[in-house]
């Protein structure tokens, strides 16, 4: 007598907004960032940039932007140099902030989330290869380097950027991949464009300086 084992259909992933609302609606009072790594598992890197990102667009004291782009800079190196999974020191891992406050922010944007999930799919492999995420990490490391810079306004542009590249790694999505390279560069033109204004102005003030005294 012989027995057939059946095998079970492997279940589908959850959407990204799901687990937002799952992490939102949990009975702790704080939402920690080692919460979010396990509960994103294999999307972390994407995920954690996503929600990072989205999280420095709210006002926040100064310097709180450098603060906010540490765990970006590292899970972009990690992403460049190829690791499968998510490593963060421990310190970051218990840092969070209060479930209320992540309620309530996520309240706000799940509307243009899942907007944006029904639009997002995998396509164009050759912009989310290995290959591909090592030039993808490396502009992330850019970007939010970009973001902690005093740079007046020179924030929102970085941040919005990080969002879009950071769905396109986790959906791997070369469309979201290749506008988040496109806003890349406009931060670097950006970026361009404020130096040669301080420069001038630091030129001009020089110059009055010197025929004043």
């Amino acid at each position: 007598m012989t027995s057939t084992a059946l095998t079970l259909p492997p279940e589908p992933r959850r959407a990204f907004s799901e687990v937002l609302e799952d992490l939102a609606r949990r009975p702790a009072p704080r939402l920690t960032l080692g919460e979010i790594v396990e509960a994103f598992g294999e999307r972390g890197f994407g995920a954690l940039i996503l929600i990072i990102a989205l999280i420095s667009l709210f006002p926040w004291p100064p310097g709180s932007k450098a603060i906010l782009s540490v765990p970006i800079v590292l899970l972009s190196l990690e992403l460049a140099f190829q690791r499968d999974r998510v490593w963060l020191p421990r310190w970051t891992l218990s840092r969070g902030l209060s479930r209320q406050t992540f309620g309530q922010a996520l309240a706000r944007v799940m509307t243009p989330i899942r907007f944006v999930e029904r639009l997002s799919r995998p396509r164009m492999p050759w912009l989310t290869g290995e290959i591909a995420d090592v030039i993808t990490g490396l502009t992330c490391v850019f970007l939010a380097v970009m973001m902690a810079l005093p740079v007046p306004f020179g924030d929102l542009l970085p941040c919005l950027t990080l969002i879009v590249l950071g769905l396109g790694i986790m959906q791997r999505d070369g469309a979201a991949i290749l506008l988040g390279m496109l806003g890349t560069v406009a931060c670097v033109i950006y970026l361009f464009l404020v130096w040669a204004a301080v420069t001038a102005a630091v030129a001009a003030i020089g110059g009055w300086a010197g025929r004043l005294f």
